[in-house]
């Protein structure tokens, strides 16, 4: 299934969650690269209610945190759900700053747009149970191949960062650490099973 029929049959099921409600909060969870920002981007394009959030546009500075701690250290979790609960009971546009990855400094103002009717947030481990899962209204999850995923985003991650690549042998590689933990996370709390509507 293409990208575009991907988030087609998403926007179907976020037509029918929202109705009869006044907000609507959507999680989508998935594999590293698995394809949810891709997956979001064009559900805004099809949906103009969605306001979309990145999850990785809340980490904290690279100064402020152990590359190795990605179950529960390395996003600014309070900040998300400051976001979520503000957009519940506010129409007013919510400013705030998000991480910025060419200076590793949470830097970069952002103005969202809370008239909208749905919120839906990208990321991983959304539906972990010591993290945010409790903030959701509906989960979506994207699902695949983790090895051809992760061959995907090899080739991607080289060709965004040349030179600065770290492979994922080497012991300071990002996401040596990062899949570690999810498929930790994949294991322990089976996250398919949690999901109301899951693509594949």
């Amino acid at each position: 299934m293409s990208p575009e029929e991907l988030a087609q049959e998403a926007n179907q099921k976020i037509k029918e969650w929202v109705v009869g409600k006044d907000k609507l909060v959507v999680a989508i969870d998935g594999y590293t690269g698995s394809g949810k920002t891709t997956l979001l981007n064009n559900l805004v394009k099809l949906n103009s209610e969605i306001l979309p959030v990145h999850f990785d546009d809340f980490l904290f500075s690279r100064k402020k945190v152990d590359i190795k701690d990605f179950e529960l250290g390395y996003n600014n979790y309070p900040e998300i759900e400051k976001l979520v609960n503000t957009f519940r009971i506010s129409n007013m546009s919510y400013r705030t700053k998000i991480f910025n990855a060419d200076s590793g400094e949470v830097d970069t103002p952002v103005e969202y747009n809370f008239s909208k009717q749905i919120l839906v947030i990208d990321g991983i481990r959304m539906f972990h149970p010591k993290l945010l899962n409790h903030l959701w209204d509906r989960r979506v999850y994207l699902d695949g191949d983790t090895e051809e995923i992760d061959k995907r985003r090899v080739e991607r991650e080289k060709k965004r960062w040349g030179d600065k690549y770290f492979p994922e042998t080497h012991p300071d590689s990002h996401f040596k650490h990062l899949t570690i933990a999810l498929k930790k996370y994949r294991e322990e709390y089976k996250p398919e099973q949690q999901a109301d509507f899951v693509l594949r």
